[in-house]
Order: C-alpha cells, then structure tokens, then sequence
C-alpha cells in the first residue's frame, strides 16, 4: 500500500457495516451511468454519476466528482497485474523476504493492540501482521501514489470490472460524506486503497474502527490498523482462533480478502512462519 493523507480527520463516529447496491451498470440507459474504454466520454460520464447520486450524498461530496481525470496510469496498471501469474513459489520469494521477522517485531511492539484485536474479534496476531507486512511492509512503504477518488473513478468507468468500482466508488463517496477522509486528496495504490493494510472502502466501512482513543486512522495509527483489520476480518465469518489452511472456513474469509490464489497462500504460509 502507497499511502498519506493531508486531509485525515480524526473522526469519532462510529462506522457501521454497509450492505451496497449495484448502481452503476454496463449498458447505456438514459439517466443512468455507463463505461467505456478511453477516456471520450469521462466528463459525460461525471455528471451522469453526479445525477444519479444527487439526494443521496451532500452537494460538497459531489462536488468532489468535477476535478477528477480519466487516470491512464491506473489503466495500465491493471492491465498488467504480472505478480499474480507468477507460481506460488515465484510469488513467495518476491513478496515474502522480510515479512515474518518484521511481523514478530510488530506483534512485540504493539501486542496490546495484537491482544485486544485477538480477544474482541478472534483473529490471530500473526494474520494481521502477515497481511499488514505484504501490503505496506508495515506502513513504511512509500512507492507512487494516486489521489483515491480518481483511481477508483476511472475503474468505475472502466469496463472491464464495472460492477466492482461502481461498488466502491459509492463506498469511496460514503466515506467522504460521512467526514472520515478526502479521498479527493488522500493518497494511495492505484487501485484507490485505504490504509496501511489496503481496505478497498466497502471493507473500510466495515471494518474501520478506533483503537486508541484519538478516532479512526488507518493510515498512520498502528493500533486503528490492527483493531480494524481485524474486525473486517471477524464480520466476514472468521472462526475465532481456527485453523487457516487451504479447506477452512477461516481460509475462505482470507479468500475473500484477496481473489489471487497466490496472495492467499503467501498470507496462510507466511503467518505459520510468523507463528514458528
């Protein structure tokens, strides 16, 4: 994960789980949005998703639509996902140099935060920090980043996986109105993730959560990182302290943390090493 945020407001709603319809769909309709594959019609397309949301969102989070531009580095990017047809053994020796033992040192550092999120929701430390080193190495990883509103724009209007960016891009617009970051101007990875460990915005809606006192951050705060990993992790079915080998139930949920066969494995591999 690529991440910063000159706009983080330490906000102390609480966040709720949000179930989110598919709004945007791939045939042009009128009054209803629709892709395409170059940027021609990316201004249309911006004030046919500004109509259709307009009641649904503040007028000051709509407004954040107007600025945004058809991103050709995020398009490509996309395109081109090579990791992830790597083996898994290619896979592992790429990604995982490092992981375990600065995961070790983290679970020491901050095993309060380690020992509350195991306690309220269940989820092993060495998960948390196996997914926590391989997104951002633990948050020091700096590489280029993207305003995350505008990635996840140009991937709405993209059509190769329509339905998911419309997803998060109503998710993306929720967070913005509910005040917990600009993502207009926050900053990460070029598919528009939030945080140290990566949450799309439909997974921060539900597992954002404030786990040291001073409100929801998952891009600077370890503790909010490691509480909020965890419970998206617990709301998504995970059977407190189980097994997490291919075939179980525990497996399936970090499945649905990641699509990629690869990913998967390296997390289960890597928090066995973690684990020792």
């Amino acid at each position: 994960m690529i991440f910063s945020s000159p706009t983080l407001r330490r906000n102390r709603l609480p966040v709720a789980a949000l179930a989110f319809s598919v709004l945007l769909t791939l045939p042009v309709a009128a009054n209803a949005a629709f892709c395409a594959n170059d940027a021609s019609r990316f201004s249309e397309w911006k004030q046919a998703i500004k109509s259709e949301y307009k009641g649904r969102f503040k007028p000051s989070t709509l407004a954040k639509i107007d600025p945004l531009k058809y991103s050709t580095s995020v398009i490509s990017l996309d395109r081109n996902q090579k990791s992830f047809k790597l083996s898994f053994e290619e896979f592992y020796k790429r990604r995982a140099p490092g992981v375990a033992s600065g995961a070790k040192k983290r679970i020491k550092q901050y095993r309060q935060y380690f020992d509350m999120a195991e306690q309220k929701y269940g989820v092993q430390p060495e998960i948390i920090a196996a997914i926590w080193g391989l997104e951002s190495a633990f948050g020091t990883y700096k590489g280029k980043s993207f305003p995350i509103l505008q990635s996840i724009a140009t991937l709405s209007y993209d059509c190769r996986r329509t339905d998911l960016f419309s997803r998060e891009l109503e998710a993306a617009l929720e967070v913005i109105d509910r005040g917990y970051y600009d993502l207009s101007r926050a900053q990460g990875a070029w598919a528009g993730e939030i945080g140290q460990t990566q949450f799309l915005p439909s997974s921060f809606l539900v597992g954002g959560t404030d786990f040291d006192g001073g409100g929801i951050d998952v891009f600077s705060s370890p503790a909010d990182v490691i509480g909020s990993t965890a419970k998206w992790f617990a709301a998504n079915g995970w059977q407190r302290g189980g097994d997490y080998h291919e075939g179980t139930a525990n497996y399936g949920v970090i499945q649905r943390w990641n699509k990629a066969g690869v990913y998967q494995k390296t997390i289960a591999t890597i928090a066995d090493e973690i684990r020792g």
